[in-house]
């Protein structure tokens, strides 16, 4: 039988401090539309604890000094380094890379050299010709290697990508803004399952954030304003020990996390992601979280905590949905290693379940 389920002291012990924050940001360093005060205060606001400002290929942020606590929000920034194509979100480095798009592989090597770390921005985004006269920045080299991880929902990405006519557009817009970013693109998220398979890679979540201004007629309006974006696809990172208000200390504990994947992805427009939990956990009490690896014996347990007793569960194991659950608490019994991430979906009272949470993996090993 795969499936057990115990209560909550029973199936875990690792005790986490969560915290939320918001990835893949633009300020008008770059093409955003406000400056950092302004968007630390939105995500004040919304309740958020970090932000990772990545304007594109410049650190003026970083040289002007505004790294530190905003309203109490953690301001860092990294970069978006290339500019047609082969975007790389860059953090943990002090200088600007060169971009070289037909070359993303010295983009990335730069970025290791000097201690950093990143992901492949927007990796399968798809053109419109409504949108930028049909511009749009996917990855087309995928023999690189070193990178950490892949962005797999990217909410501007997406809208991009959805609506071809103005009517459609403004439709949208105002009656359901979030439903053209309902769904990651399947494409992002399959390569992510066959790149798992040979190595770990972490997945994050972004808005692609730039608050664009725009007009309606007479009316001069803000779209998807940063002080919504704040509220869709939030990283929410599971530390150790509490943050630390010293700027040192909690960029190393957040970039820590970042480049482990010690954390999950939440689409907090739905409803709050916060209490999420995934763990594994064998006979000797040794327990682990989201990027770790664990020694897989016969009683070998994954531990899975849903916010709320409205998600849908989905175990997945090298890349196939291998279990479905309705319980707000599983714990399901590995039969054999290999690598498992959780989906929770959450389930309206109508319509289809919407992609909800994706935790980063846990590796069972040998």
């Amino acid at each position: 039988m795969n499936i057990l389920v115990f209560s909550v002291k029973r199936v875990g012990t690792v005790k986490e401090h969560e915290y939320s924050g918001h990835l893949h940001i633009h300020s008008s360093f770059s093409d955003g539309n406000a400056s950092v005060e302004e968007i630390a205060r939105h995500a004040a606001s919304s309740g958020l604890t970090f932000i990772g400002i990545t304007d594109h290929n410049t650190l003026e942020g970083l040289k002007k000094g505004l790294e530190g606590w905003h309203n109490g929000v953690l301001v860092f920034f990294g970069t978006e380094i290339n500019v047609e194509k082969n975007h790389y979100i860059a953090f943990n480095i002090r200088e600007k890379i060169p971009p070289d798009d037909e070359n993303p592989q010295r983009v990335i090597d730069a970025v290791n050299a000097r201690g950093g770390f990143g992901y492949l921005a927007h990796p399968v985004e798809k053109g419109n010709p409504f949108f930028l006269k049909g511009r749009f920045f996917a990855w087309d080299k995928w023999d690189v290697s070193g990178f950490t991880g892949l962005e797999i929902w990217n909410f501007g990405s997406l809208w991009r990508a959805a609506y071809n006519s103005k009517i459609r557009v403004l439709f949208w817009y105002f009656y359901d803004i979030y439903r053209a970013a309902r769904f990651p693109d399947p494409e992002g998220l399959a390569i992510w399952d066959s790149l798992l398979q040979e190595r770990p890679v972490v997945a994050f979540a972004g808005s692609d954030a730039h608050s664009f201004q725009g007009r309606l007629g007479p009316f001069k309006l803000s779209f998807f304003p940063y002080g919504f974006l704040f509220r869709t696809l939030n990283t929410h990172i599971l530390l150790e020990e509490e943050l630390s208000r010293d700027l040192p200390g909690a960029r190393e504990q957040i970039f820590s996390s970042l480049r482990k994947g010690r954390f999950f992805i939440g689409s907090d427009y739905l409803h709050s992601t916060r209490g999420f939990r995934f763990s594994a956990l064998n006979k000797d009490d040794d327990e682990v979280s989201m990027g770790q690896e664990i020694a897989y014996s016969p009683a070998t347990v994954l531990r899975i905590v849903s916010p709320s007793p409205r998600g849908l569960i989905r175990v997945i194991k090298n890349g196939r949905v291998v279990y479905e659950s309705r319980e707000q608490i599983l714990a399901f019994k590995v039969l054999k290693p290999g690598t498992f991430r959780v989906e929770v979906c959450w389930r309206p009272f109508l319509g289809r379940p919407l992609p909800w949470i994706f935790s980063n993996p846990i590796y069972v090993r040998y």
